[in-house]
């Protein structure tokens, strides 16, 4: 009876496996499709154990899927379950073996009609589409009359249901056809030709204005090509932002004072040249009228002022890390990237929320721009994707999003021209070239022939090297002096921060799930199995690991809520006992080292201002006085750490742990650095500095759409 079930209800939810839909008390209940199809067998098979293997075979029917997808779906159906407001939960795990749907489940058979509807045909007139049943004339016994009028009644709710399954059809072909006739991009023109590093603020129209990243400098071109201009402003580390509508004010952050809290906003004028301190700010957009500006700050809150800075009114407070802020033209809507996700709200703060939920084809969306009518808006995630802003009656429809561009460009930054023609956005073509810190000339050298390569981590006894290739992002293990690679991992897998476990037979790594959480995966030195899950059913976002030196612990950063990363703090998963226990007074923290003595353990503070270490053997934690901290790694004798301070133009320093003196090892404003995280330092087996130089190009691009 289950199988032949209209509806499925239990514990006050109605399931449709026709429609795909799960609703309790009115309210449809969102759910990821693959989490769907884990609820409609659990649910179709109620009050019995069902075997992992067994639910794996039926939702992923002949694939290998790791068990840590099955669980996060799990996860996930609970976290819906308890969302909608039952207490407790539907699904129970039975441990080692697998899960049983605990709730009774009530089959509603679909209502059958006395005689069934002739064929059904489709009649347009005008706007309005009308629906037909043609009815065979049938000379009925008398018998059958009483039953014919008994089921009238519910033939006409049959078909009134078919009515609107059929508009529904057609609204979906209509949408089909809709997406049909969307611009694609005819050509593409190259607007600049140098290949630095460069970052698109806006438009006026005729004048594309732009940051240059070094030598640092705010630049003008024509639209249509030629030679590009610096424009004089006095502000130290500027980069352009936001042109106002009527093209007189340009919006500029300051990162003088870093890319955090003392990053300042401010407005410059371009006929008088006068220049206006707004708030601090990392992001902002102007109003589509040019009266208002919206902002954000290096916590993640939200704040609209009018044109000249005053009247602040805070908005929301979103978390994370926010840029791309953009205004829809008609001024009701204000989206923006937080933490590689799009995210969106009403212009007064109202309904915070993201922006493509579920959207699989990215893992990062940096960048998002409305076209000048409203009626696209574009999104950037190496390639340019294309949403049609739909609406029926008067609310919006979601659409996915239409891929643009395709190809080995890496594209970014889309900022639609105002005559609605042309695209404008930088293109990049991905290539570093691995470097290495000579110590007695304070210079940096080309090292193991200059290998497009970052996260290198050397195995403890020196003999093994493990490295991603960049941009392929593949995992690879080799001789320390780069000859006999072996390749460990493929695509989809994109490894990050690789570290060999100390008696040299795993490494670990991170990786998204299916889900697009970061999560931590071990992998045999020997390629001999496949990546795994090193803690198979955490929930949480996993980052950083590093190995106690006995190799019986891990240490990792977590993020509870993905996305708020005021949640993070350390834990440490213990693998003889498979067990994660929370590090004590480590809320806030992140990117954990583990030193190589066994007696400390350092991370960085969120803010990546700041380093504490953790003595083992006191439990307590002390601090380190440093202006700004990235990528953290221990020397191997313990006395030191190296970091990136990535204050102002940057510079790789090491500070003695036990007095606190920091020594600058080499200034960076000159390096072009690349990689997946846009920079990466790493030390080799000799505690040398590495990184990774950008050698690619990137340029501005037209791209005519018609």
């Amino acid at each position: 009876m289950l199988q032949q079930a209209r509806i499925l209800r239990f514990e006050g939810f109605e399931l449709d496996p026709f429609q795909r839909l799960l609703v309790r008390r009115g309210q449809p209940v969102p759910l990821k499709a693959k989490t769907l199809d884990v609820l409609l067998y659990l649910a179709g098979h109620p009050q019995r154990l069902v075997t992992k293997e067994e639910l794996l075979e039926a939702v992923w029917p002949g694939s290998f899927v790791e068990e840590s997808n099955l669980s996060q779906h799990i996860f996930l159906l609970r976290k819906a379950v308890a969302a909608a407001g039952v207490e407790g939960s539907l699904v129970v795990t039975v441990p080692g073996k697998g899960y049983q749907f605990t709730a009774a489940v009530e089959p509603v058979l679909p209502p059958m009609p006395a005689q069934a509807p002739g064929p059904m045909t489709l009649q347009a007139v005008s706007s309005v589409t009308r629906f037909v049943v043609e009815e065979e004339i049938v000379d009925e016994p008398d018998a059958a009359a009483q039953a014919l009028a008994a089921g009238e009644k519910r033939r006409r709710w049959l078909l009134w249901g078919m009515a609107v399954a059929v508009a529904a059809t057609g609204a979906f072909v209509a949408i089909r056809v809709n997406t049909a006739s969307l611009p694609r991009v005819a050509s593409y023109r190259q607007i600049t030709h140098d290949g630095n590093n460069k970052f698109i603020g806006g438009t006026d129209g005729s004048r594309i204005y732009f940051t240059q990243e070094s030598p640092n400098s705010i630049d003008e071109i024509s639209v249509a090509g030629g030679a590009a201009a610096s424009i004089p402003i006095p502000v130290e580390y500027r980069w352009a932002g936001d042109v106002s509508p009527d093209g007189s004010t340009l919006l500029v952050i300051s990162q003088a004072g870093g890319q955090g809290p003392g990053a300042t906003l401010w407005s410059f004028e371009f006929l008088s040249g006068s220049l206006r301190r707004i708030a601090n700010a990392v992001d902002a957009a102007w109003s589509p009228d040019g009266e208002n500006i919206a902002y954000a700050t290096a916590g993640g809150d939200i704040y609209k002022s009018q044109n000249d800075g005053t009247g602040v009114r805070k908005l929301a407070s979103a978390g994370g890390y926010i840029k791309s802020l953009t205004w829809s033209p008609e001024g009701g809507t204000i989206r923006f990237s937080k933490d590689g996700l799009l995210w969106e709200m009403g212009a007064n703060g109202a309904n915070l929320r993201p922006l493509l939920p579920g959207w699989s084809k990215s893992a990062t969306q940096w960048s998002g721009h409305w076209a000048a009518d409203g009626r696209f808006y574009f999104v950037a995630d190496g390639q340019i994707w294309m949403r049609k802003e739909r609406s029926v009656l008067g609310k919006p429809v979601p659409a996915p999003p239409v891929q643009l561009t395709s190809g080995p460009t890496i594209w970014d930054q889309p900022v639609p021209g105002r005559d609605g023609k042309k695209l404008f956005a930088t293109g990049r073509t991905q290539r570093g070239e691995l470097i290495r810190l000579d110590s007695k000339s304070g210079q940096f050298q080309t090292f193991l022939d200059g290998i497009s390569a970052e996260f290198l981590s050397y195995s403890i006894d020196g003999k093994s090297l493990a490295y991603v290739s960049f941009p392929e992002g593949i995992l690879w293990r080799a001789n320390p002096d780069g000859s006999h690679p072996q390749q460990l991992t493929y695509p989809p897998v994109y490894p990050k921060g690789p570290r060999w476990s100390p008696d040299g037979t795993r490494i670990l790594f991170v990786d998204k799930t299916a889900e697009g959480a970061n999560a931590i995966y071990t992998i045999p030195a020997d390629g001999s199995e496949r990546p795994k899950r090193l803690v198979a059913d955490d929930r949480d976002a996993e980052t950083d690991p590093s190995w106690s030196p006995d190799g019986r612990k891990v240490v990792f950063s977590t993020t509870p809520d993905v996305g708020v990363s005021s949640a993070s703090e350390l834990r440490i998963f213990d693998l003889a006992t498979n067990s994660v226990s929370a590090l004590a007074g480590s809320g806030g923290l992140a990117v954990p080292r583990w030193s190589p003595d066994g007696k400390s353990i350092a991370a960085m503070t969120l803010d990546a201002i700041s380093m504490k270490i953790f003595t083992l053997a006191t439990g307590k934690w002390s601090s380190l006085n440093t202006r700004s901290v990235a990528f953290p790694e221990w020397s191997r004798d313990s006395k030191y750490l190296y970091y990136v301070d990535w204050h102002g133009a940057g510079s790789l320093v090491r500070i003695a742990v036990a007095n606190g003196k920091t020594e600058t090892l080499a200034d960076l404003k000159s390096l072009r650095s690349t990689g997946f995280y846009s920079m990466w330092m790493g030390l080799d087996a000799e505690d040398a500095p590495l990184m990774l130089r950008d050698i690619g190009r990137t340029d501005i691009y037209a791209l005519a759409l018609e």
